[in-house]
């Protein structure tokens, strides 16, 4: 029943997206995930001084410069808000120049089938990732999409966005590959603490933060060592010191942790696959199904889902939480607050959810004709109210559903809000509309029991008129006949009387 209301309300919030001006499958990637600006900024003891004079500082002994985020750029933004959820996210992070973007775009050809969308790469010392790279292709099983999210390496000599990049790929994705050189040591584990330092402003259990790992060993130099022992040896509690020990025993408990290792990416015969090749199929593989022999316990399976609040969300949605965590940055933060940047986003999409289910509610009231536009009077206001709550408690029952799994609830509960104070002014509105055309009908009521009492005054009036011109007409029918038979009577005796005299003799 839940996934069936979730299902419903999605639909309800689908309607509200837009058609986009142009497809996301014909736009070009991968695009930038978030618009990073330059700042001048000034260093070192010199710089007042600097200030003071009328010659500008060099800039290579004073002034460097700082990389600021400022929030999702057009063209992410343009391809995500036209992603329904389900959405399954996945990070390449790491060392750079390790082979992360080379890597991600062998990956998403396997799984695409396709090689039409690549992640810049080059050999060399220079990196090619500035921040954040995205490219999204449809889940090749079943419904969703898959984002792919090729991250800024950490140890370049010209390294830009790091303060933020970390922070964004842990919160958004549900699994995360870290790679390292040669050989994965505890070095390529800072990665991982910066997962937490970025991640965690509260305890590790309160925020929503991937869980998912796999430490990536790029030109490995163990092609003889089996993978999970080299995982076994990377995080032993056994040997090491205090501080190291405890990073391992963090990794251990906070992560579920595989380990990857690619060989090196060498020219073979045509027609025959590259070991890097196939490695990078097996990742592939492995990303939707997990472990294909089931034999490792510390798989987490599957690629899950993109969770914000608790339930399934949808590109809008991550475009908003990206705006929030880079928000808390923009002027010189370097840690992101997890729990305050969900609480935002929970509101958001209960605020959303609320004005998208009214909506539905006020197009079935419609249907009803109970809407204050439609409201006659002639209907009992009681009978309408209780159309009303019917239909309202129907909807309310798809908001609570929705809401009630949306984490965490405080803020969440900002949908009920909403919907009580619509709904008591909805209530308000069809009672007034209610009143003033009871009101109305009520003045059109008198002025036709007035026009009722004149037409049956003059209906009666016409009718004794009627009556009196009968009654006259009568009386005059009478009286010419009582005339004409005197005028007769007379008239023969007096031509009789006439006749007898000339006849008589004298």
């Amino acid at each position: 029943m839940a996934a069936t209301t979730t299902s419903a309300i999605t639909a309800i919030l689908g309607r509200k997206r837009r058609a986009p001006a142009v497809p996301w499958e014909t736009l070009a990637q991968p695009v930038p995930l978030v618009s990073v600006k330059t700042e001048a900024v000034s260093t070192g003891p010199s710089s007042a001084a600097a200030g003071a004079s009328t010659k500008p500082a060099p800039k290579s002994h004073h002034q460097s410069i700082r990389y600021v985020a400022t929030g999702v750029t057009p063209e992410a933004e343009a391809i995500l808000t036209q992603l329904p959820a389900p959405l399954s996210i996945v990070a390449f992070t790491g060392f750079g120049r390790s082979g992360k973007s080379f890597t991600a775009t062998r990956m998403r050809a396997h799984l695409a089938g396709d090689a039409t969308h690549v992640f810049a790469s080059q050999p060399g010392n220079v990196p090619c990732t500035h921040g954040i790279d995205m490219a999204v292709f449809r889940h090749p099983r079943g419904q969703g999409h898959i984002v792919f999210l090729d991250c800024e390496g950490g140890a370049n000599h010209n390294q830009t966005a790091i303060p933020f990049v970390i922070g964004l790929a842990a919160r958004l994705s549900s699994r995360m590959y870290i790679f390292e050189r040669g050989c994965f040591t505890t070095a390529g584990l800072d990665t991982v603490m910066q997962v937490v330092n970025m991640g965690y402003a509260t305890s590790a259990d309160d925020v929503d933060i991937t869980r998912s790992i796999v430490l990536c060993e790029n030109m490995s130099i163990n092609a003889d060592v089996p993978a999970e022992r080299l995982l076994e040896d990377l995080l032993s509690c056994e040997e090491g010191d205090e501080m190291t020990n405890r990073v391992r025993m963090l990794v251990r408990e906070k992560f579920d942790v595989q380990f990857q290792k690619l060989p090196y990416d060498v020219p073979v015969p045509p027609g025959e696959p590259s070991p890097h090749d196939e490695a990078c199929r097996e990742m592939a593989s492995r990303l939707l199904d997990g472990n294909s022999t089931g034999d490792d316990d510390t798989d987490p399976g599957g690629l899950a889902p993109f969770i914000a609040g608790g339930v399934p969300a949808d590109g809008t949605a991550v475009v908003q939480l990206c705006n929030e965590l880079v928000a808390q940055i923009r002027d010189g933060g370097s840690r992101f607050n997890m729990v305050t940047a969900t609480e935002a986003l929970v509101a958001n999409m209960a605020s959303e959810a609320a004005n998208a289910v009214w909506a539905d509610f006020v197009e079935r009231v419609r249907r009803q004709g109970n809407h204050p536009s439609q409201v006659s009077g002639r209907k009992p206001l009681r009978a309408v109210l209780r159309e009303v709550e019917g239909a309202a408690n129907r909807c309310l029952n798809d908001l609570d559903a929705f809401t009630s799994r949306l984490v965490p609830s405080a803020p969440a509960a900002v949908a009920r809000h909403a919907w009580d104070r619509n709904l008591a002014n909805f209530e308000a509105d069809v009672r007034a509309a209610h009143q003033r055309r009871a009101e109305e009908m009520a003045r059109y009521s008198q002025w036709a029991d007035r026009a009722n009492r004149l037409v049956q005054e003059l209906v009666v009036q016409v009718v004794e008129a009627v009556r009196q011109l009968v009654k006259f007409a009568r009386f005059s029918t009478t009286l010419i006949l009582l005339s004409n038979y005197y005028l007769w009577k007379h008239s023969v005796t007096l031509v009789t009387g006439i006749a007898q005299g000339v006849l008589s003799p004298a």
